[in-house]
């Protein structure tokens, strides 16, 4: 069966379940079970290239298992009536768990991050601790810094390093006194490979601006950061304020 068929029957299967989440915390759980399958073969039928397939599916299929333990354990009835949409359920699963990742990621992200931000691997000597279809996590040491495909400018870029919280491009440029940090969007449109390309090209010439202290872990520098982020956040709250 094609995807978009097991969505169908995986979807009316849902919708029975559904009537009887009710009647105990085992009926709820395979049905919400079910459900988050189902949700992640919508987005495999439409062809979402942000999401890690094959990790999703091992993760479903984790849960799948313990359920099977669980179903097999109880009242004939019960397994009669389980074990089947759990069997459906799992070989759905091995069919997302082999659906290929773009090797450049969604929109083309990881490319661009290898061309933008190359200087950290380059220069400064951090390495890819993960990858994923939407962005990646370098790091250095005790130094992290998350960027990739996002809604947000926030979710886009980070550094941080320890437990000091993340910081985000704002926040380096006012550090520095740069007045972009007033002009730096919440919301971000990263609809198309040229709109990454632009965002990133900005992302990483900042941080090649304004960074080096950080990417090196130089002594305070991180705690000079943390002081302007509450500064920052003090002058928006007083702004708000005020109005």
């Amino acid at each position: 069966m094609t995807l978009a068929d097991n969505l169908a029957v995986l979807e009316s299967i849902a919708s029975e379940l559904k009537a009887e989440r009710n009647n105990g915390p085992l009926e709820n759980d395979v049905y919400e079970e079910v459900d988050d399958i189902c949700g992640l073969l919508r987005r495999a039928v439409a062809g979402d290239t942000r999401v890690n397939y094959p990790a999703r599916a091992e993760s479903e299929m984790i849960f799948l298992q313990r359920l099977r333990v669980i179903v097999s354990a109880r009242t004939e009835k019960d397994r009669e009536r389980y074990l089947p949409v759990l069997d459906r359920a799992e070989a759905v699963v091995r069919q997302i768990a082999v659906m290929p990742i773009p090797p450049d990621g969604h929109l083309g992200v990881l490319r661009l991050i290898r061309g933008h931000f190359d200087f950290l691997l380059d220069q400064y000597g951090f390495t890819v601790a993960d990858e994923q279809p939407t962005g990646m996590h370098l790091t250095r040491g005790d130094v992290v810094i998350e960027v990739g495909w996002a809604t947000q400018s926030s979710l886009s870029f980070s550094i941080r390093r320890g437990d000091l919280g993340d910081f985000w491009v704002d926040d380096l440029l006012y550090l520095h006194r740069d007045e972009r940090y007033e002009s730096v969007p919440q919301a971000i449109n990263l609809n198309a490979e040229a709109d990454i390309d632009v965002w990133f090209q900005f992302l990483s010439g900042v941080l090649r601006q304004y960074g080096e202290k950080l990417l090196r872990d130089t002594p305070g520098a991180f705690d000079r950061l943390a002081g302007a982020q509450s500064e920052r956040d003090a002058e928006y709250a007083a702004r708000k304020n005020a109005k």
